[in-house]
């Protein structure tokens, strides 16, 4: 059956393939929030689409677009190679066992969090200068700080409950920075010292910045990390402060949901997580 395509959402598939992530997420959810009107000219144009890209994004959209399962969209995004941040902790939100999430909405509300930083950036300013802003605009305002009062919550490890307590944990803090930063083409890397959680804003050959967002998005040194290892018997290895790998992040994140649900005897919850651990075949010890 020949399906009728409008050139508006043909030019909108095309910007699929766009090189800005910031274009490419847009665009992806104006056509999922209609995926239920459009589906079947999505689908044609993807059995005449001949760049890889835009076939591989394309049926991601519509195979998400196709289940509410929180672990279904895990498996769909890992066998599409497109585990990234954003997608990872919007998935990990949707196994809250105690509240219902919807995709489409939560990504809305990181959509707006990171147009209004964007928007509000000078364009002159440097890759260094933007990281400083988007510390002082999510964090040294106030808008979201560590949860050091409870810190064993789960409101501190799921992104929609973060967004509105403004409460978290050093890694899932560090996870909405580089989030936005993402949008922003900014080299911003979550890195996972033992025991904490930070971000390093990689410069080339200017080094490494790093960042702590539990304690307010504020500068810290090479020495200052070294020492709080050492101050907990770690021994300092180069290589801890490397950027972690999506993957490991968002498994991170897994592992902390698990052991807070074991500590509070969330049965629910870490049912929920043990499901997608056996699923996925992932160690979340």
């Amino acid at each position: 059956m020949n399906v009728a395509i409008p050139e508006e959402t043909k030019a909108m598939v095309s910007l699929l393939g766009d090189r800005s992530l910031r274009i490419r997420n847009r665009v992806s959810l104006q056509l999922e929030k209609r995926v239920d009107e459009i589906g079947d000219q999505l689908q044609s144009i993807l059995e005449l689409e001949s760049d890889p890209l835009i076939r591989e994004r394309l049926t991601l959209l519509l195979s998400l677009g196709q289940s509410e399962d929180p672990a279904e969209h895990w498996s769909i995004l890992r066998e599409n190679m497109s585990l990234n941040l954003r997608d990872g902790m919007v998935a990990i939100s949707m196994m809250d066992s105690e509240n219902s999430v919807n995709r489409i909405e939560l990504l809305e509300q990181l959509q707006a969090l990171s147009d209004e930083w964007i928007e509000s950036l000078d364009g002159n300013l440097s890759s260094s200068e933007k990281v400083s802003s988007l510390m002082e605009f999510l964090f040294l305002s106030g808008r979201f700080a560590g949860n050091s009062e409870d810190y064993y919550s789960l409101d501190n490890c799921f992104i929609h409950r973060i967004l509105e307590t403004g409460k978290g944990l050093p890694v899932t803090l560090c996870l909405l920075a580089v989030v936005l930063a993402e949008e922003a083409d900014l080299p911003l890397y979550g890195i996972g010292l033992p025991l904490h959680f930070i971000a390093g804003h990689f410069q080339g050959s200017k080094g490494i910045r790093f960042f702590d967002c539990f304690d307010g998005g504020r500068e810290v040194t090479p020495e200052e990390c070294v020492n709080y290892l050492h101050s907990r018997g770690i021994f300092f290895h180069p290589q801890l402060l490397s950027p972690c790998d999506t993957p490991s992040v968002l498994q991170r994140v897994l592992v902390n949901i698990k052991h807070i649900s074991q500590r509070k005897g969330l049965h629910a919850q870490l049912e929920s997580i043990e499901r997608l651990s056996r699923q996925e075949n992932l160690d979340l010890t």
